[in-house]
């Protein structure tokens, strides 16, 4: 009867547990979400008025063709101005860009090299 009971308290522990861990998974998800809603609003607002837009992302290239991975949403964009990147390729940067949702691209007007920031800086002192 001791080992059915320690069983049973077993049982009882491991389906509370996997329960919690499936509602943190569930909230985390959901607060994933709302952030690719928030960032894909936001730039669809941007683009409507023609305003220019800050974003974070990596710089890719295929062949001839740029373009750019927003880091909020993991969007990816085309780049109306690859000239402006292409130094920039493989890189993680900041650039200042009025989005075209139409044809889902961007024109660059600015650029920074995620590395120069003062986090980097940072790091680099303390290495």
């Amino acid at each position: 009867m001791k080992r059915f009971a320690i069983a049973m308290f077993s049982l009882l522990l491991l389906v509370t547990l996997s329960f919690a861990t499936a509602k943190q998974d569930q909230d985390a998800s959901s607060k994933t979400d709302k952030k690719v809603a928030k960032a894909e609003k936001k730039e669809a607002k941007a683009a409507e008025k023609g305003k220019a837009l800050g974003l974070t992302g990596w710089v890719k290239s295929e062949g001839d063709k740029i373009t750019f991975v927003n880091d909020k949403d993991k969007q990816t964009w085309s780049v109306q101005n690859p000239d402006v990147l292409k130094p920039h390729d493989g890189m993680h940067v900041k650039v200042k860009a009025t989005p075209n949702e139409a044809d889902k691209s961007l024109m660059i007007e600015s650029v920074k090299d995620m590395r120069t920031t003062k986090q980097a800086k940072e790091k680099k002192a303390k290495s």
